[in-house]
Order: structure tokens, then C-alpha cells, then sequence
């Protein structure tokens, strides 16, 4: 095991500043990183993991990432392989919630077949052709994808029997859908509280990026999974919060607090993007949003008003 570092002064966390170092000394089991824009989330986010393993808290084979996509998951582990090395940033699992997730069914049942999106179009065409149901194929496939992800849908003429009818034409197929993939990997963490003896060792500590996009469905994986785990941190931003159209919510953080009661929060304020101008004039009006008050400091010289 390498010998333990102080990340207060060692010279990869010596660039740190105060709130991202609380953020990677923090021992509670949960934590939660409220990162507001331009304030280092990802260095502080990658600092974390090194920090894990440097001191010994963790192996590398011990740790899940969970990003949300792969360019995304690329550039944390080349990351990583600069802090850690190319051993141990590859002994990691670091992907998609997709990713994970297929690797996961995969280890335990074999190849898994995925149903892509024109596929699935296929499926929707033909079971409306034989339900004589109107309504467009694109349309079937994201509301029964709603379904599956825990999402309201609006008044629709999709009833029970016709997504019924849909799953069961795709479950003909021997085929997965991408919802699907997450919603069966999901039940078996959710039916087997013995998973960690089960050698479920990469989510010993769980970390996941980009935490304010997460819809229904990835937050119960993401609860099934630190439920196992020694440690769980998150990282993002509530007022960053744009993809409400497919089922995102800022008050994720607020869940995850009622389902680990221990949780730290805390919160990255010094703003390195940004002049004194922009922040002036951002503020007020990120300040209109739900939760407590926003506050960012910029570590720019003025600039043009």
C-alpha cells in the first residue's frame, strides 16, 4: 500500500483551495459537493479518487465513478492516469450509468443484446400496425421510455395494454433497451442485499459526476449502490440543472439527505472562470432559484463591465 500523503500539503492537493481540501478530507460516509459553475469540480472530483487511493483508504479495483457520457468518462480516467497511474486508473470502473450497468448484467448472465434506437422505432411501428392504435412510432418509444424511468407523461393514448404490448414484443426479441438495461441491473441490487459478498467489490466507494442531471431512475440506482458501499460522494450543481425534459431534478440533493441522514454538504465558492462583472450581474439572478443563497467568489481580475 503506498505510504499515506497529507493532501493538505502534498503537491498534487497543494493547488487546492480550502473548500475543495475539506471536500477530499472529508471522512463521513456520504458527501455531497455543491460545485458552483467555475469552481473546479472536476479537479476537485479527481483529487478525491487520488486521494483514496494515495493514502490507502481504498484500492483502485474498489472504486465506481459514474459519469454521464463516455467522452466524459475518457477524460477522468486519462486524468487519473496522471495522478495514480495507468495500473490503477484502469483497475477502476469508471463509465455511464449504461455503461456500468451492462457490465455488470454481463459478468453475471453473458452477452447482453441491446435494442438500439432504430430498432426500438421498429418494434413501436409494428406493434401500433397490429394494435391499429394512431400514433407515431418516436412517440411510443420516449413515453414508454418515461414509464420505465419513473417520469409523468401527459394526457397520451398510450394505455397499459399498449405498453404491455410494446414490452413484450421487445422481450420477444431477447433484446434489452437501454431503460431496460438500467431497470434489470437495478433489481437485482434491489433483490440480493447480500451483493457486496457476491464480490460486488468496485462499489466499496461510489462517486458520481454531473449529480444534478440524474433522473428518477438513476437515483435509485445510485441509492441501491451506496446502500453497499463505505462511502458515497456527489458532485454537482442544483442551479446547473437543465435537463428537466428528461426527468432531472435539483432536489436530488435534498433526497439524498433523507436517505443518508449523515450527509455532509459542502459547498465550492471560489469561481476561477468567471470576472468580477460576470459573477455581479449572474448572481442575482441565479440567486432567484430554490435553496439557499447562492454565493461565488471570483478569483479573476476585473475585466470589461
Amino acid at each position: 500500500e503506498p505510504a499515506e500523503r497529507n493532501v493538505t500539503s502534498a503537491s498534487p492537493f497543494s493547488e487546492l483551495n480550502p473548500e475543495q481540501k475539506a471536500a477530499i478530507e472529508a471522512k463521513e460516509r456520504a458527501v455531497a459537493v455543491v460545485a458552483g459553475p467555475g469552481t473546479g469540480k472536476t479537479r476537485t472530483l479527481v483529487a478525491k479518487i487520488a486521494a483514496l487511493i494515495e493514502q490507502g483508504h481504498k484500492k483502485a479495483g474498489e472504486i465506481t465513478a459514474v459519469t454521464f457520457t463516455n467522452q466524459a468518462a475518457n477524460e477522468m480516467r486519462e486524468r487519473l492516469e496522471q495522478q495514480v497511474g495507468k495500473r490503477a486508473a484502469r483497475s477502476m470502473q469508471i463509465g455511464t450509468f449504461h455503461a456500468i450497468c451492462l457490465n455488470y448484467l454481463e459478468q453475471r448472465r453473458g452477452r447482453i443484446v441491446l435494442a438500439d434506437d432504430t430498432e426500438c422505432l421498429e418494434y413501436a411501428a409494428d406493434v401500433l400496425r397490429e394494435t391499429g392504435v394512431q400514433l407515431p412510432a418516436r412517440q411510443l418509444v420516449q413515453e414508454v421510455s418515461k414509464i420505465k424511468s419513473g417520469l409523468p407523461i401527459a394526457e397520451t393514448a398510450l394505455t397499459p395494454e399498449l405498453f404491455d404490448h410494446y414490452c413484450e414484443a421487445l422481450r420477444q426479441t431477447g433484446a434489452l433497451d437501454f431503460d431496460d438495461l438500467l431497470l434489470e441491473a437495478l433489481a437485482e441490487w434491489e433483490q440480493a442485499p447480500d451483493a457486496r459478498k457476491r464480490g460486488e467489490s468496485h462499489f466499496s466507494y461510489l462517486l458520481v459526476d454531473e449529480f444534478q442531471d440524474i433522473n428518477p431512475l438513476q437515483y435509485r440506482l445510485i441509492r441501491a449502490w451506496g446502500a453497499h458501499s463505505e462511502g458515497i460522494f456527489v458532485i454537482g450543481d442544483p442551479d446547473q440543472s437543465i435537463y428537466g425534459f428528461r426527468g432531472s431534478d435539483a432536489h436530488c440533493f435534498e433526497r439524498l439527505k433523507a436517505d443518508f441522514p449523515e450527509l455532509r454538504t459542502i459547498r465550492l465558492r471560489q469561481n476561477y472562470r468567471s470576472t468580477p462583472e460576470i459573477l455581479s450581474c449572474a448572481l442575482p439572478v441565479i440567486a432567484k432559484n430554490q435553496g439557499a443563497e447562492r454565493t461565488l467568489e471570483a478569483n479573476r481580475k476585473p475585466g470589461r463591465p
